[in-house]
């Protein structure tokens, strides 16, 4: 670049920031039309050699686009809250990926956020994103009140996409998985193998998910006429490794055990394991254990452990596609449900009854 060139934008003289119009200036162009080459979702109407002259000053001028500011022309922040229940659940990450995938082809970024199951968290993470005026929100934190704290805290014009977790009796967009077949899936299996007693580590029952899950590994543990061994009372803490240790630690009390387990989480079924090693028994020898969502550290337990798979990232896209519509179509915003279809993966965790 020439001194004159550099003068002529300003950029390298002045210490000034590049502005769209010295880009418009190098690349010949009318002020508008490096906008729209810049901008991926209006530059279908200009010519290719223009787009390249414009994107190719831009590179050389360092110039960066305002995406607030352009978004605020059109009454976009270009952010999408997410709002996740642990950030220490390995789950999280393949969606809060497949979101930031999702979200990046449209220059929209997510603002996450974590609640750890706390509802007073969940109200205080609602509140601040709605004052940075994001312009949707994903949440796959919501337990069943959180129909009550989405409409008190989140600006009627502002999309709620649901993840994971569903509010029954609610008009939220949704991307759910199809817990009750998941549930009903690990109960078949078990009883394939010969299983006549069995039971499931309870989780949470304010969160639509586990009540899902459950009723389906009930459901197909009465249809096949087995035994379903249960602990008095629900979960009632995080569905995390503690709670499945926990629980598993219960039912090896009984004097009864069942021979098969379903934990409604990896987490929990990883800590239905420790729980079994730490009694000096043998999964599966002994007791043989299910667990849900397939994360990556399921397949390097000892033994690996048998799972329903959940297309974590494929449903955080799926996300971002259903909220990035509603803002484009506000009015067709609402009811829309996305389920995606559960799956058994068999590993070493689950065998035939001894």
């Amino acid at each position: 670049m020439s001194k004159a060139e550099r003068t002529e934008s300003g950029a390298a003289t002045s210490g000034r920031k590049v502005t769209l119009r010295d880009v418009a200036r190098r690349a010949g162009v009318h002020v508008s039309t490096a906008s729209r080459a810049l901008d991926e979702g209006r530059s279908g109407r200009i010519g290719p050699a223009t787009i390249e002259r414009v994107r190719s000053a831009a590179a050389e001028l360092g110039y960066s686009r305002d995406l607030l500011a352009s978004g605020l022309k059109r009454g976009e922040t270009k952010t999408i809250g997410v709002v996740v229940a642990d950030l220490d659940n390995p789950h999280n990450a393949p969606v809060i990926r497949g979101i930031a995938a999702g979200l990046e082809a449209a220059d929209f970024v997510p603002l996450v956020a974590e609640t750890a199951e706390s509802r007073e968290r969940f109200e205080r993470v609602l509140t601040h994103l709605t004052q940075r005026r994001i312009d949707a929100l994903i949440t796959s934190a919501a337990h069943l009140d959180g129909a009550e704290i989405l409409g008190r805290l989140v600006r009627p014009e502002t999309p709620v996409v649901l993840a994971i977790r569903s509010l029954p009796g609610t008009d939220y967009d949704a991307v759910v998985h199809d817990d009750t077949t998941g549930g009903s899936l690990a109960a078949q299996h078990l009883v394939s193998l010969g299983h006549r007693r069995l039971a499931q580590l309870a989780g949470p029952a304010d969160i639509d998910t586990f009540v899902r899950r459950a009723d389906g590994f009930s459901r197909a543990v009465v249809a096949a006429a087995r035994e379903e061994v249960s602990l008095p009372g629900r979960g009632s803490a995080a569905p995390d490794f503690e709670e499945g240790r926990r629980l598993m630690e219960r039912l090896l009390d009984l004097s009864d055990r069942p021979t098969a387990v379903f934990a409604p989480t990896d987490v929990m079924a990883v800590g239905a394991l420790d729980a079994i090693a730490g009694r000096g028994l043998r999964c599966p020898e002994d007791i043989s254990v299910v667990g849900y969502n397939d994360i990556p550290m399921s397949r390097y337990v000892s033994p690996p452990l048998t799972t329903i798979e959940l297309p974590s990232e494929e449903l955080g896209a799926a996300a971002a596609r259903m909220a990035l519509a509603a803002i484009a179509n506000p009015e067709e915003a609402g009811g829309r449900l996305v389920k995606l279809p559960a799956s058994l993966v068999a590993r070493r965790s689950t065998g035939p009854v001894a």
